[in-house]
């Protein structure tokens, strides 16, 4: 009883040691990548024409023989030849899905870069446009204000035209009135000196004749006297 119970705590031991080990070991897999050769014929016997027709690699079914289990194939640059239809399927496999899923995130990744590019641009557009909208809006303000000033004064202008025309016409009438005046005055100043005249001509008619007047008298009380 002994014995089996310290071979058991060896064998217990030895599992203790053993599990780190087995724990440590490395991950490795399987590659599903194959190279299937292309032949001349419908058996192994047949000319080798591409050794390497790498797994996943496009080809054009031509003819399929199940008695043979061969296929005649066509690669893409042109050449024919005959290969197990064990390795075809009508599928892509797991690693060209794989490359292809590859590439798809790589033009997506590419299309999101650009994406945010174009996002990055448009939002620096919208900002300039936002401070363009600034500018115009106070230009606009602006503009009003010069409108409202402008009006302003175009009012004002209007009234002041009004009185300088209606200052001219006043002028123009104390203008007449002067001019009237001023021949009435004229008439006025002739009218007096022919009155002035005729009544210094009348005084000097009036003088003369009392000058003869008297002078008949006296030349008669001479005349009486001398006689």
């Amino acid at each position: 009883m002994s014995v089996g119970k310290t071979a058991t705590s060896i064998s217990g031991t030895l599992l203790l040691l053993l599990v780190p080990a087995l724990s440590a070991a490395a991950t490795v897999y399987i590659r599903d990548t194959l190279y299937v050769p292309l032949r001349g014929g419908q058996s192994s016997e047949y000319r080798i024409l591409h050794r390497g027709v790498k797994s996943g690699t496009p080809l054009e079914l031509i003819e399929e023989n199940a008695d043979t289990g061969y296929s005649k194939v066509r690669m893409q640059d042109g050449l024919e030849g005959w290969i197990q239809t064990q390795y075809l399927v009508d599928e892509p496999i797991a690693q060209a899905l794989l490359d292809q899923t590859r590439e798809r995130l790589l033009e997506l990744e590419a299309s999101q870069q650009q994406a945010l590019l174009r996002a990055r641009e448009l939002a620096a557009e919208r900002d300039a446009l936002a401070a363009q909208l600034q500018d115009l809006a106070a230009r606009l303000e602006a503009t009003d204000t010069q409108l409202e000033e402008v009006t302003r004064l175009s009012t004002n202008t209007i009234q002041i035209d009004r009185q300088n025309k209606a200052l001219i016409t006043e002028r123009e009438s104390l203008e007449q009135q002067i001019n009237q005046l001023l021949v009435a005055n004229d008439q006025l100043t002739d009218q007096s000196a022919r009155e002035w005249f005729i009544r210094g001509g009348a005084m000097v008619i009036v003088a003369l004749l009392l000058g003869l007047w008297a002078g008949r008298r006296i030349y008669y009380r001479r005349g009486s006297g001398w006689t």
